[in-house]
């Protein structure tokens, strides 16, 4: 297969598997983000106002039912995710996923040429033993990385 086919491929499956991941949590939390500001107009939900000794605390202190209400929403605002512009969110992830792979294979490449410049390992030797090199390589430098190695000494 064409180096230029299996980039296409595997791009093409990160950006499938990163939008439609990405996509199905923004959902979620955008539904759970709803739902939660109907159950915060409600005073009987509260955290602070559930345990009586966290409350007594609380009235000791000088605070109102009001003002525990207030704390204990911006305390479960800051766990939510908001998402602004989810195609923005999506391309991110992508870009981010994309420039992993490609500094990996990059890396690859680079100790391959290493290794020849430095005559450690001949084209001829690593052409008759390559499977063992990329079962070899795979965990320990990775898939991409183990592509750039293995096409600069098959010479694609």
């Amino acid at each position: 297969m064409n180096k230029k086919w299996i980039r296409r491929t595997s791009l093409s499956i990160v950006a499938a598997l990163g939008i439609s991941c990405t996509l199905g949590e923004f959902a979620e939390a955008k539904e759970n983000n709803t739902t939660n500001q109907i159950i915060h107009n409600t005073t009987s939900d509260s955290f602070t106002m559930n345990d009586p000794e966290l409350y007594q605390d609380a009235l000791d202190l000088g605070l109102t039912d009001n003002d525990i209400f207030t704390l204990d929403s911006l305390f479960d605002n800051e766990d939510k995710a908001t998402v602004q512009n989810v195609f923005l969110v999506a391309m991110g992830i992508i870009t981010g996923m994309a420039a992993v792979v490609g500094t990996g294979y990059g890396a690859g490449r680079y100790i391959a040429k290493q290794l020849h410049k430095r005559k450690q390992l001949s084209k001829k030797y690593y052409k008759k033993h390559r499977w063992k090199f990329r079962a070899a390589l795979v965990p320990v430098i990775g898939i991409a990385a183990t592509f750039g190695f293995d096409d600069y000494y098959m010479d694609i």
